[in-house]
């Protein structure tokens, strides 16, 4: 089951992880300083043409609404030779099956889960245990019980930053006793202050509130009656220093200005009120710091995973939002939620935590992924660790907007929220390819590729422009012309670099901004391959004026040499590579599925598909609509007619000409006979 109208999907997807490394012996990986006829060097000239609406981004100046075009020294127009070298690698890493390891940035990620449909031993239910879900009644006027949701696992305090470190500091009132619902914070029903009149806590009509002064109404369910409002779409999260009056161990009977009571009684602290979630109605009341009480320092492993998360989300916080998510600077305290179990800390700025997983990303790579030695990508593009270095045998310069091609367009503004990790349904499989959490046993689903769309589309941008991307890209058409140098290659390697850039006949590729929506479609086109002519070139009987030899017409030849390496290190055809056949599948220009079956999910879609567990589909099933065992079957009925010509004696030319084919066909020469539409 997926959404509500069973729409799964995304303009990205995934191409596995190769269980098999190809690794390379460091003493054959080949010198630099080697003058040998054997090995190759020269340039590789292509050009790139903008199939749809192109834009690769400089930044913007601080004033600056609008992102500027990439631009040289020069203030040429161009693709940066960066931008060319991740594409290319990218491509060679997954056709040579390279490591991935050192392009994956490991760390523990955090979740929260408060709307996931409650199943035996869910991650729901291991959510709501940890934090100690449930409902307290609270003395309401007129000896009314009022029944609020509480978590009583989660105390309050204050996070403080000293030259770096962090600690956590309790508040004044640090007990909790979890059986009687007794906790060191307060919460305060903004529903009761609203229809009160505020009686008590006029000092609130002067904040932001998260609903409307307007009334609200109820609706039965099945854990008793539910109250909405009406939302206050002027809401901000804040802070704010407080004196309140308290009767009883969790009942607050008032707000003021701090210092300004004038009963006995009145107490300080802190008003936080957290990020907006769907009909949430609470607002927090903090005891003051108790400066004497015993510290609880946070390991900076927790810091880093705390930034990475916020850096993560931080996209789809509104702009006034974000520093009431950041942790405090040099010097500065601020009041925080946190829970302390068996040496382990989790903290945030609402009751709700975002908590650390069990497991890091590493524990998804496979084993001989994680092996440190020198793979195949890395003996080309080179490498730094901590005792060692090899240096890239290749050079890319950047491409140049050829003049008189293409034209600058109107401005677009999209959004731009990007794919992340914690997006378990997208990013993991587990045992059986059943969904997996980051506390299970999984694996990852590998290289994230964006797909080809057949045009453009806005997004919407929705009230706040401001977290919108604006830039003005280039049209369709557009030019760019660039150079490879590479150095020392063998005919295979130089053959697996052109087949990166190139990939196969139909196929293009994504650059630049837009992906999702389908900007930045190109096409690559190889212009010329050109060789040094070594003898010549270092002859001491004659000057040469030009030492490069044309290859260009050798292109294949190349491409079939490195493709040979490829099916001998496989032991099998590269369209019997599951991996290798997708990711050709998904740079097909002739197989560009509907967009609407790559499009974002609209959030409805998105929260059933969460309540269901539906994982992302496979890529062929994007492409044709079916299932690798689907594939499998139309592979074997597509032989069994030349199988049964192949035992006759009348066998024809045609079919013997396909039994005695090279192994260096090319992709597309591979799919033949097998129907895939």
């Amino acid at each position: 089951m997926a959404g509500n109208n069973g729409y799964v999907g995304a303009p990205y997807n995934f191409i596995g992880l190769s269980k098999k490394v190809n690794h390379v012996e460091k003493e054959n990986l080949q010198a630099h300083n080697v003058i040998s006829t054997e090995l190759k060097s020269g340039r590789i000239q292509y050009e790139i043409e903008a199939v749809t609406p192109v834009f690769v981004s400089a930044g913007k100046n601080q004033n600056d609404r609008t992102e500027r075009f990439y631009q040289n020294c020069y203030g040429e127009k161009v693709i940066p030779g960066s931008t060319i070298r991740g594409l290319v690698r990218s491509n060679v890493q997954i056709l040579s099956s390279s490591s991935v390891r050192d392009d994956i940035q490991n760390a523990i990620l955090m979740y929260r889960d408060v709307a996931g449909r409650r199943e035996k031993n869910s991650r729901k239910d291991v959510y709501d245990t940890l934090l100690g879900s449930g409902f307290l009644e609270i003395p309401g006027k007129d000896g009314e019980k009022i029944r609020i949701s509480v978590l009583k696992n989660v105390k309050a305090g204050y996070i403080r930053n000293e030259g770096g470190a962090y600690t956590i500091i309790p508040t004044v009132v640090d007990t909790i006793d979890r059986e009687r619902g007794k906790m060191n914070y307060y919460v305060v029903s903004e529903r009761k202050i609203i229809e009160d009149k505020f009686h008590g806590f006029e000092f609130l009509k002067r904040i932001e509130l998260q609903h409307r002064d307007a009334p609200f109404y109820s609706e039965m369910r099945k854990n008793g009656i539910h109250y909405k409002g009406t939302k206050n779409k002027n809401y901000r999260p804040y802070t704010r220093k407080i004196g309140y009056y308290l009767r009883g161990s969790h009942q607050v009977t008032g707000i003021t200005e701090p210092g300004t009571g004038k009963e006995a009684g009145l107490q300080s602290g802190y008003l936080l009120s957290s990020g907006p979630m769907n009909e949430k109605k609470a607002i927090y009341v903090i005891p003051e710091i108790n400066e004497k009480g015993e510290k609880i320092p946070i390991p900076q492993e927790d810091i880093d995973s705390y930034r990475r998360d916020y850096e993560g989300k931080k996209n789809q916080i509104e702009t006034i939002d974000k520093k009431f998510f950041l942790l405090p600077e040099d010097g500065e305290t601020k009041p925080v939620f946190y829970i302390y179990i068996e040496g382990k800390i989790y903290f945030g700025f609402t009751p709700r935590l975002r908590l650390f997983y069990e497991k890091d990303i590493y524990a998804g790579i496979p084993e001989e992924q994680m092996e440190e030695k020198v793979d195949y990508c890395q003996s080309l593009f080179g490498y730094a660790r901590e005792k060692e270095s090899y240096k890239s045998r290749l050079s890319f310069m950047d491409a140049k907007l050829e003049t008189g091609s293409g034209k600058e367009l109107d401005e677009v503004s999209l959004i731009l929220g990007g794919p992340k990790p914690t997006s378990y349904l997208d990013y993991l499989k587990g045992m059986g390819g059943r969904p997996a959490t980051y506390n299970d046993l999984f694996e990852l689903r590998g290289v994230k590729q964006y797909w080809l769309r057949e045009r453009t589309e806005r997004s919407e941008t929705g009230t706040n422009d401001k977290v919108a991307t604006h830039f003005r890209p280039y049209s369709e058409g557009t030019i760019f012309k660039g150079e490879i140098h590479f150095h020392n290659l063998t005919e295979e390697e130089l053959g697996m670099i052109l087949w990166g850039l190139l990939l196969e006949e139909n196929s293009q590729q994504n650059i630049g901004k837009g992906k999702p929506y389908g900007y930045g479609r190109v096409k690559i086109r190889l212009t010329a391959l050109e060789t040094l002519d070594q003898e010549n070139l270092y002859s001491d009987s004659e000057f040469c004026l030009n030492p490069y030899e044309p290859k260009t017409d050798k292109k294949d030849q190349y491409i079939n040499l490195a493709k040979e390496e490829v099916i001998r290190f496989l032991g099998k055809d590269i369209q019997d590579e599951k991996r290798l056949r997708e990711f050709f599948l998904m740079k097909d220009a002739s197989k560009i599925p509907d967009g609407r079956r790559t499009r974002y999910m609209k959030l409805n879609e998105y929260q059933g598909r969460v309540n269901n567990k539906a994982q992302l589909p496979e890529v062929g099933e994007v492409v044709r609509g079916d299932t690798e065992q689907h594939y499998r079957q139309k592979k074997n009925d597509s032989q069994k007619p030349y199988e049964k010509n192949k035992k006759g004696k009348n066998q024809s030319q045609k079919q013997k000409g396909r039994a005695q084919e090279s192994v260096g066909t090319s992709f597309g020469d591979l799919l033949k006979g097998i129907k895939l539409d």
